[in-house]
């Protein structure tokens, strides 16, 4: 049997009449950049979430800029980042001339170690950008706490965790900025690059709704430097048929996952913990085991899919060797970058299919 890592087509097929049926009606409108259908998503997606302000971008990667770039940060600001994530959260920080300041993360969960991450604040600090990994909410009281006790700014990094909820909330509404990426396989895919932030400042989401279309305040004329970021009328258009279903689909993943942790139950590997609560979406399933490698390539064989996130650590990526980090600088993240592996956890997979996966996983396990 071969299972992919993800299969996207699963979220499509029951839609797809409404789907091409909406996108005919864009073609109607001869409006394929922001416009109505645009904004429309927009208001549905800030009230979906809770928030005061939503405004769609061209990336995930886009709403972190955007968001950094409203804080109007100098050349000596930094900003605290986790160094087991994605290069975007790092990357954009350099993009507007700053600092990013690397934390290491919890041994079980990645996420960032937020006793570490109080512990490098100085007064250069001017913003934390916690990423909920995998679907994982990070502690949003705490960090907030320490974050006002600091004075310091939270772009919340929600691109695994569309729908997730930390005390009632969901992600993206603690902190000053709310980022989430549209990428087809995120738990809100869209059938290319888009992106979201929502920003509850009024005077900030003004800022914010600027710097997307260059800097514009009527047409043709621009009173900041801006960016090319705008999210297209079809990417609106599946993205709101398909937040219809965002819950549905989110707990068909956290349900795969509660399947693969019961199979594993006394299995040689760290598991990750499923709360009742929804603060784990599961955009990810992701357990750590000691020859990874070795089951990447058994699982390769079997014709399974899986994925590594993260295989290299921020700290030790080639881009950013002008830091001059080495090894042993972040052990934490540096040892999850040896042991992780993703299990195929998308919407729509079949008993079978986990049954499968899990069956092949144990047999390397056990052998």
């Amino acid at each position: 049997m071969k299972v992919p890592f993800y299969r996207i087509r699963d979220q499509h097929d029951h839609l797809m009449d409404s789907i091409m049926k909406r996108i005919e009606d864009v073609f109607r409108t001869d409006r394929y950049i922001m416009g109505p259908i645009v904004e429309k998503f927009e208001a549905k997606f800030a009230s979906e979430m809770g928030a005061r302000h939503a405004f769609g971008v061209a990336s995930g990667t886009d709403a972190l800029l955007l968001a950094l770039r409203a804080l109007d940060l100098q050349p000596e600001h930094e900003v605290i980042v986790p160094v087991f994530a994605y290069i975007s959260v790092a990357d954009v920080v350099l993009r507007v001339g700053a600092t990013p300041v690397f934390v290491d993360v919890d041994p079980l969960t990645g996420l960032m170690d937020l006793t570490k991450a109080e512990a490098v604040i100085n007064e250069n600090t001017r913003a934390i950008i916690p990423v909920h990994l995998y679907g994982k909410a990070v502690n949003m009281i705490s960090l907030m706490e320490t974050a006002r006790k600091h004075n310091i700014a939270v772009i919340e990094d929600c691109s695994h965790a569309t729908g997730a909820e930390f005390h009632g909330r969901k992600m993206g509404t603690f902190g000053q900025f709310g980022c989430y990426s549209f990428y087809p396989t995120m738990s809100l895919g869209g059938v290319g690059d888009g992106g979201m932030m929502i920003v509850e400042n009024d005077e900030t989401a003004e800022r914010v709704k600027k710097f997307r279309d260059h800097g514009r305040v009527a047409p043709l004329y621009f009173d900041e430097i801006g960016y090319n970021s705008r999210l297209d009328a079809i990417q609106a258009t599946v993205l709101h048929i398909k937040l219809d279903e965002l819950q549905d689909s989110n707990a068909d993943r956290i349900e795969n996952a509660r399947f693969y942790n019961h199979y594993f139950a006394d299995a040689n590997a760290v598991l990750p913990e499923i709360p009742d609560d929804g603060s784990h979406v599961f955009n990810f399933y992701t357990l750590q085991v000691a020859q990874r490698d070795a089951l990447e390539i058994y699982m390769k064989e079997k014709k399974i899919g899986c994925g590594i996130y993260y295989p290299v650590p921020l700290h030790l990526q080639p881009c950013f060797d002008f830091f001059e980090y080495k090894e042993g600088d972040y052990p934490q993240a540096e040892q999850l970058s040896k042991r992780v592996i993703s299990l195929p956890v998308f919407p729509g997979m079949k008993r079978q299919e986990i049954q499968h996966v899990a069956e092949n996983v144990l047999a390397f396990l056990n052998g």
